[in-house]
């Protein structure tokens, strides 16, 4: 009869530690984007391991990195891929727990800059084995994964909130095909005055994907902007196109750039100064953000 019991303590043990794993492991997933076609996901972290799949332009979700290789998961898989190939989205968290060293180096005989309090709000750079590379006010460091939960579950419960705006890649609705269509440009390049997929630049790019839907727009950014209605800030929905000042002229606040808003935080546009199409979060772009106007 005692047999009987350990047996049924160890295997509720056994359960109880799993259920923690996968918890943290979920806690601990970053958004990233897979940028070009016919991505290599390997098995292992090297080009020798076998190939598992080829992703384009996918949106995946990040679970550790090693020697310039990100580990992924997608569609319920799990693979590396190439750091060549992926760029990992800055998306905000929060500490879990009081008491948190928050050290230089991703290990736990680095030097603590500070110690953190529960509920701290934080900002993801990075994943590197059990750590967060994380910005805390103006201080990056690093972070135990497990002390730290994403923004991006609590956004499911509120449909008020900026990420809640965020369209997947599965998304069926016009903003959705929209967007899909849009993110198969990544990587095309700059080219002034371009229109097509040989070559866009920003109007060009924005005007190409909404023509695709049946929206005709103005030719330039500033015509853009005498199209749709325009919205607020912290109002904007994916689909929104984004109007800047690009070249910071602030005294004259002129628009000569437009970009289409994927929500949390993100937008797509034919960037000048990186000489393709690609993803950037808003609140890190350089250029004066003037306005916003939905066109659908």
């Amino acid at each position: 009869m005692t047999g009987k019991i350990t047996k049924v303590l160890v295997a509720c043990i056994f359960a109880f530690s799993l259920v923690l794993v996968c918890s943290a492991a979920m806690a601990a997933s970053q958004s990233a984007q897979i940028e070009g076609t016919g991505v290599n996901v390997r098995k292992e972290p090297n080009t020798s391991a076998s190939v598992i799949t080829k992703l384009s332009n996918k949106r995946v979700s990040v679970l550790d990195k090693s020697s310039g290789w990100y580990k992924i998961s997608f569609d319920g898989k799990t693979g590396w891929v190439s750091n060549d190939y992926i760029k990992v989205i800055t998306t905000k968290g929060s500490i879990n727990a009081n008491g948190v060293n928050f050290r230089v180096g991703a290990s736990t005989s680095s030097k603590v800059i500070s110690s953190l309090k529960e509920g701290t709000d934080v900002q993801i750079l990075d994943t590197l084995n059990e750590w967060h590379k994380i910005k805390v006010g103006s201080k990056v460091g690093y972070v135990s994964k497990k002390f730290v939960s994403s923004a991006a579950n609590s956004a499911k419960t509120s449909r008020s909130t900026e990420a809640a705006t965020f369209v997947s890649d599965d998304d069926d609705s016009q903003v959705g095909r929209i967007i899909a269509y849009a993110k198969k440009f990544i990587g095309v390049r700059y080219v002034y005055g371009g229109k097509s997929p040989s070559g866009f630049d920003c109007s060009g790019f924005v005007g190409y994907v909404y023509k695709n839907f049946g929206v005709s727009l103005n030719c330039s950014a500033s015509g853009m902007y005498s199209n749709g209605t325009r919205v607020s800030k912290t109002a904007l929905r994916a689909g929104d196109l984004l109007f800047f000042d690009a070249s910071s002229r602030k005294s004259a606040g002129e628009i000569d750039h437009v970009g289409i808003y994927l929500g949390n935080n993100q937008f797509i546009h034919a960037s000048t100064s990186n000489g393709k199409v690609l993803i950037q979060c808003l609140s890190e772009y350089r250029g004066t953000y003037i306005g916003a106007k939905r066109v659908i």
